[in-house]
């Protein structure tokens, strides 16, 4: 038979040596604290998760028009700028388009939560960046890609593929059922202004 630890003098475990409880116990309360700051404030930390930016594709089967969403996780992230410009009329040949694009249709909007447009085109190239400023730091979110809906050769249905020329951001497709699909943008940068 195992016989147990001898008993300390005090009755405190080895743990409790090193850490003494009640300073874990302020030690956590302190880290729930810094995280859950700014969703108490509502004012997300530049470059934070809840500041992420993402684009939310979508589109109906046989329907000629693909939505697309720019907005951050947090339903209260206001961003400084939103830029979203579409490029069209090149071949698609399955990756990201070679040759010189021509973007135009841009939105470009200050102050705001969300964009939103409809691009009656395919394939499309789509050029997004959003930029979030709090307290002097800001933080940049940004991707360049291009979409393509259609049927594969030799398939039967109809699928959003997407392929990407930004880092950090990979192409995949998917069925035109399994949308509204989220594409996290990249972030690319922070600073003070």
């Amino acid at each position: 038979m195992i016989a147990p630890p001898p008993a300390r003098a005090g009755g405190g475990t080895r743990f409790e040596e090193f850490a003494p409880l009640p300073f874990v116990g302020v030690a956590l309360l302190l880290v729930v604290l810094i995280i859950a700051t700014p969703l108490l404030t509502g004012q997300p930390t530049a470059g934070g998760p809840l500041t992420q930016a993402e684009l939310i594709v979508d589109a109906l089967p046989g329907n000629n028009s693909t939505h697309y969403y720019v907005r951050g996780l947090s339903t209260t992230a206001r961003y400084d700028e939103i830029n979203l410009g579409f490029a069209f009329g090149f071949p698609w040949t399955g990756s990201f388009p070679s040759g010189r694009l021509n973007w135009t249709n841009w939105t470009n909007a200050s102050g705001v939560l969300s964009v939103d447009r409809v691009a009656p085109y395919d394939p499309v190239a789509v050029n997004v960046t959003a930029l979030y400023t709090v307290n002097g730091v800001n933080s940049l979110y940004a991707g360049l890609l291009a979409f393509d809906v259609g049927v594969a050769p030799g398939g039967t249905t109809e699928s959003l593929t997407v392929v990407s020329a930004t880092s950090g951001i990979g192409g995949f497709s998917t069925p035109i059922s399994s949308l509204p699909v989220p594409i996290l943008l990249a972030y690319v940068g922070s600073g003070g202004t």
